[in-house]
């Protein structure tokens, strides 16, 4: 594959990136236009390499069903909090997947080395700064042999012209008063704000496809290896730790399943409020699976093979460990949501049950590491954490929030308002029940009046959201 043929494609690549990124994002809300431009990039990706489709590693385009799926959210909910999330886990999934498209990286994937191979695809192209504008300006030496390439000339052309116009124009609206009511009206300094934005983003993206190219064409730098840890810990040492561990879980797991199946006010410990302790119970559990993660993945990682009978002991002392763990997500687990039937849910709280839910699946994975050493840890970890992710994503937690705190309204009378209206576009179809409610209605009416507003501003094509759609067309019923 020539870089010297492709880099003309590549002017046009980033142009159209520049162009539909000023067109998409500038001064607009994310909607329909996120997933768009993602597309367009996976698109513009495609076609960079699409002469040397047989040369790239094809079964990293898995990684553009998560990103899409990410992507499309912008266009479904309203959510805030993982959107920016979202914005932080596309941008490293897309790169990652680009970098392995391509063969470019030098370390696997899963491999903590892998975060150079990205910082390399994020700054690399810095050094390519200057290739748009010498390529540019390198086609119209190549024009004068070409009669036919006639494009490039007339863009420079209109290059220079800008700054003649620019003084020319000034010159004569200070002769003249006609003349300069006539352009007195031009939004220049909007132009020039949308000029620079286009250029910006147009020099980063023909940048960064050459930095790739180059280091696609190049001879590939030998991969690095796996790296084989040394294993020191001795067997009898680890089996009398963890046995001495599992005692004392076992302990406070008995004591949990009592905490688990009691009544109210056996737990709660007199030397705590009900809040401190449902609180303890999560951060113990945090502070307990670490540890846990850390005795697994060392013991496995790092213990030397003696024997078989020493082996198999340690590994149910493993397992027993694990199956203790997961008493302590059950118990923890139970306990946040006696937290929330108590003071309601909020964002925190949610994501807290969601992170508990992957650690169940996280001790799932080590339970088959324990017995299966082979098996790609690191891999396994990330993917089972992305697929909780995507599923937090549509599961629409302002949906669950609201449900869940307007039926303890209706049990208990309580309610936080502030909170509530704090919820995203996704939560005005639950909260137009409250209208009936004659003690909070007004609150309520107050909040859709001041969101009709916000509606308004962003009543644009590349805004379009179901959720802002359908909280639309809610408060116009009750908004006149």
């Amino acid at each position: 594959m020539e870089i010297g043929k492709e880099k003309y494609w590549l002017l046009l690549y980033g142009l159209i990136i520049g162009i539909v990124f000023d067109i998409f994002f500038y001064n607009k809300t994310l909607g329909i236009s996120y997933p768009i431009f993602i597309l367009l990039i996976l698109t513009l990706t495609a076609l960079v390499f699409f002469k040397a489709y047989n040369r790239l590693y094809n079964r990293a385009w898995f990684w553009a069903a998560p990103i899409l799926m990410l992507s499309i959210t912008s266009a479904i909910y309203s959510n805030q909090v993982l959107k920016l999330l979202n914005f932080i886990i596309i941008t490293y999934l897309l790169i990652m997947m680009i970098s392995l498209v391509s063969t470019t990286n030098r370390a696997n994937w899963s491999d903590i080395r892998f975060i150079a191979d990205f910082l390399k695809r994020i700054f690399i192209p810095l050094r390519y700064i200057h290739i748009p504008f010498i390529t540019f300006f390198g086609t119209q030496n190549n024009s004068s042999k070409d009669k036919k390439n006639i494009f490039p000339r007339i863009a420079t052309g209109m290059l220079i012209s800008i700054p003649l116009l620019a003084l020319i124009i000034w010159l004569l609206s200070s002769a003249d008063i006609v003349f300069k009511d006539l352009f007195v009206n031009i939004p220049v300094s909007k132009i020039v704000k949308h000029f620079l934005l286009i250029l910006v983003i147009t020099v980063y993206a023909i940048s960064f496809y050459w930095a790739l190219l180059k280091a696609f064409s190049k001879e590939k730098k030998s991969k690095y290896k796996k790296i084989n840890w040394k294993r020191f810990i001795d067997p009898v040492i680890l089996m009398t730790v963890l046995s001495l561990i599992n005692v004392v879980f076992c302990v406070f797991s008995f004591i949990q399943f009592k905490y688990l199946f009691g009544d109210e006010n056996f737990i709660q410990p007199s030397a705590f409020t009900y809040a401190e302790y449902a609180r303890r119970g999560f951060f113990e559990l945090v502070a307990v699976s670490v540890i846990n993660f850390l005795i697994i993945l060392i013991a496995v990682s790092f213990l030397k093979k003696e024997n078989k009978k020493s082996t198999i002991a340690i590994r149910i002392l493993l397992s027993l460990l694990v199956g203790f763990t997961f008493i302590m997500i059950a118990s923890a687990f139970y306990r946040m949501l006696l937290y929330e039937k108590a003071y309601g849910f909020t964002y925190l709280r949610i994501f807290v049950q969601a992170f508990m839910i992957l650690l169940f699946f996280l001790f799932i994975i080590n339970t088959f590491f324990i017995w299966y050493e082979r098996l790609p840890i690191i891999k396994a970890y990330f993917i089972v954490t992305l697929v909780v992710y995507i599923v937090l994503n549509f599961a629409n937690v302002d949906v669950i929030i609201a449900r869940n705190n307007i039926q303890r309204y209706k049990e208990t009378g309580q309610i936080d308002m502030e909170y509530l209206k704090g919820l995203s576009y996704d939560a005005i179809p639950e909260m137009q029940v409250l209208l009936e409610d004659e003690e909070v209605s007004d609150i309520v009416l107050s909040h859709f009046k001041q969101k009709e507003i916000e509606l308004n501003e962003q009543d644009t094509w590349q805004s379009i959201n179901y959720s802002r759609a359908r909280a639309s067309n809610i408060i116009d019923r009750y908004v006149k």
